[in-house]
């Protein structure tokens, strides 16, 4: 009866939009993305009769690139002890199997769920996090191209742990969203190039759990507030972005049912013509994606890498081990110029908790078959629950 209920919801906030409606293998070194900020040769064919060589035209097609997004990187303390190494932490091995995947994609889109130390020192772990900087060279390493901050989590350590996670991914290259040093860093819009399109990253979460912000602060970290996301996507597309990628930590923990705030908020921002893509977490598992007219909402990506599990935590259900990667083809109307998602498709992963690889579920050869079809058929599940169809990859 729950999701019945659900789908009316969701029908009826679809419905309402037009009337205004108000949370391995060794992978090269790849090229650092070009990111900035911002304010305010053809093959030729020899011709089949004599003369001179005649050079045929190929068309590739029009112009378009791809996304990979995952869901939260969540260090506890068990995921850090395994990645200590005698001079610091490694944790580029949990990465081996997902690296060559994500490293395909012309955008990869991670969430970074827990602060990261800007010296290494006052590490914490579950329930307020401060975790290794080394962090971000396994992001780099993997392939991520940006990652988005804001999380319920984003505040544990205060201005430390915002410090922290800047400068580490600074230090890897690879681009964020969702925290700033200043008012003014918060004003400026992530843009990436991807392909030939500009695509713009926004980041926000619904509060925070173990530290409010003084206002004086809130620069530090997004919080989701209708008027204030509407407003970035307004000022990215006036910036020159031709996609605008939105990630929303939101909804309920351990549960693939959608909250009130998803259902209500998420196809009205979708609705705007400013927001062409939402990726949700947080729930700590794999959510429903919905399709609305030509553009997609993925409610919840679940955990990509974390220690949660029913041995673990007793709130947590199996399919906490559960995560996904999903894939995005993007692609220009050459008409219009307006870029849309027009091909979707999942990699289902799994968290392998005796040394915490992110396991490719279904390419792996070397752990118990049974164990990875049935996480497959889960996430496979969640993902179609309300009907959208996103076949395995």
């Amino acid at each position: 009866m729950a999701w019945g209920l659900f789908g009316l919801l969701v029908a009826g906030a679809v419905a309402s939009i037009a009337l205004d409606s108000g949370d391995s293998d060794t992978v090269a070194p790849r090229e650092p993305p070009q990111v900035e900020t911002a304010t305010t040769p053809d093959d030729a064919t020899p011709a089949a009769s004599e003369g001179p060589a005649a050079t045929v035209a190929v068309d590739d097609g029009p112009p378009s690139f791809t996304i990979a997004a995952t869901g939260d990187l969540l260090i506890h303390e068990s995921v850090a002890d395994t990645a200590r190494t005698s001079d610091g932490w490694d944790f580029t091995p949990m990465f081996d199997s997902v690296a060559p995947i994500l490293s395909q994609a012309d955008l990869a889109v991670c969430h970074v769920e827990s602060p990261m130390s800007p010296n290494n020192a006052n590490l914490s772990y579950f329930p307020a996090f401060l975790v290794p900087r080394e962090l971000a060279d396994a992001i780099s390493y993997a392939g991520y191209d940006t990652c988005s901050l804001a999380s319920n989590h984003a505040t544990d350590a205060g201005r430390e742990g915002i410090v922290g996670t800047i400068g580490a991914l600074d230090r890897v290259q690879v681009a964020h969203a969702g925290m700033a040093l200043s008012p003014e860093a918060r004003d400026e819009v992530t843009l990436l190039t991807a392909g030939e399109a500009t695509v713009a990253h926004l980041s926000y979460t619904y509060g925070f759990t173990n530290r409010e912000l003084d206002p004086d602060e809130s620069h530090l970290s997004n919080v989701i507030h209708e008027a204030t996301i509407l407003d970035e996507a307004r000022r990215a597309r006036s910036a020159g972005a031709d996609f605008v990628v939105l990630s929303m930590h939101w909804g309920t923990n351990y549960t693939s049912e959608l909250d009130e705030l998803q259902v209500g908020l998420g196809p009205r921002l979708l609705a705007s013509p400013d927001i062409d893509l939402i990726l949700g977490h947080h729930a700590h598992m794999v959510q429903p994606v919905v399709q609305i007219g030509d553009e997609f909402l993925v409610y919840g990506l679940g955990n990509f890498l974390s220690n949660q599990s029913p041995e673990t935590c007793t709130e947590c259900p199996l399919p906490t081990e559960d995560g996904v990667i999903v894939h995005l083809t993007v692609t220009e109307d050459e008409a219009t110029g307006r870029w849309s998602v027009t091909e979707i498709a999942h990699t289902p992963t799994w968290v392998d908790r005796s040394n915490f690889e992110i396991v490719d579920v279904l390419r792996d050869t070397s752990r118990d078959p049974g164990l990875l079809q049935d996480s497959a058929r889960r996430t496979a599940a969640a993902l179609g629950f309300l009907g959208t169809t996103v076949e395995p990859r």
